[in-house]
């Protein structure tokens, strides 16, 4: 059984997802409207894939018999000064939630919740690669976003991503 500090923390993750999903949105019609269809595709698919990360801790929480404790989310609207900018937020926001995932970890590791440590496994794994494409796609920017040729094919290459379910989804819903 999930100690109510644990419930807690993983309800407030669980928020944390959805605020992404929100951002991520926000970034993917800021791209739509200059036209940068690509990286509004990309950071369309953040979004959903922000959402899938929500559903899979609700999901842990009712597998482990838990209620949700749902928290309000609140709208935000962000002006950037430029395309780059945008990438350099997300690379902060996940760092954000990696910290945030950690703190759940931690805390699973002090109340001996060998549960949870394993369920936290995956979401490790995918921090580290949601922070490395960040990363990525700021280098990329960098060396080729400045002439509207590099720019036209990093929008041409982002267009190309597509969303997939998780797996340990895939069962319960798809």
């Amino acid at each position: 059984m999930l100690s109510k500090e644990m419930v807690a923390i993983i309800s407030e993750q669980i928020k944390k997802e959805y605020e992404s999903a929100y951002m991520y949105l926000e970034i993917s019609d800021y791209y739509q409207n200059l036209g940068l269809n690509g990286f509004a595709n990309w950071f369309f698919i953040q979004a959903r894939e922000e959402v899938d990360h929500a559903m899979i801790f609700y999901e842990y929480l009712h597998s482990n018999s838990a209620q949700v404790q749902f928290y309000e989310i609140k709208p935000t609207f962000r002006k950037y000064g430029d395309v780059s900018e945008p990438l350099e937020e997300s690379l902060i926001h996940e760092e954000y939630v990696t910290d945030s995932i950690n703190k759940i970890y931690e805390l699973a590791e002090k109340e001996k919740d060998f549960r949870t440590k394993q369920f936290l496994s995956w979401f490790i794994t995918e921090q580290q690669e949601e922070e490395e494409n960040a990363r990525k796609i700021i280098e990329k920017m960098k060396l080729f976003g400045s002439s509207a040729a590099g720019l036209y094919e990093l929008d041409h290459e982002f267009n190309k991503r597509f969303y997939s379910v998780p797996a340990v989804l895939k069962n319960k819903y798809f």
